[in-house]
């Protein structure tokens, strides 16, 4: 079945749902990270590491994705900071490219898939299934 969905209320969806998966205080939002994705974005970097770590950021992401929430914590924690610059470039890109829908006033179909799905698509930054 295909269901329409305002793209503010994706939007909305969004962020809570990065928030709660990924920006705790030992995840993608430690100091490190940040330092560590100023340091590639000065280098230029970023653009030819991405796509070496692309592969590994996947997993990365798919594993925080399945985690408890404990298990979330911790494996954050552990997770290294320029892994987890590769995971916020994923989300700071769906963000951007949910902001563009928003500002276009576009619906968005589901086609039945769940927001949570829908959501790892684009942190996967995979084609709709």
């Amino acid at each position: 079945m295909s269901t329409a969905v305002g793209a503010k209320e994706i939007s909305e969806a969004w962020l809570a749902y990065v928030s709660d998966m990924f920006m705790l205080r030992d995840g993608s939002i430690r100091p490190e990270v940040d330092e560590e994705y100023r340091r590639l974005e000065e280098s230029d970097a970023i653009t030819q590491e991405r796509e070496l770590w692309r592969s590994y950021t996947d997993t990365l992401i798919d594993a925080i994705l399945q985690a408890s929430s404990e298990q979330r914590g911790q494996l954050l924690s552990r997770s290294d900071p320029k892994s987890l610059v590769f995971v916020q470039e994923r989300i700071t890109r769906g963000t951007e490219l949910l902001i563009g829908i928003v500002q276009q006033g576009l619906r968005i179909e589901t086609n039945g898939t769940s927001l949570e799905a829908f959501f790892r698509q684009i942190l996967l930054q995979s084609p709709a299934v």
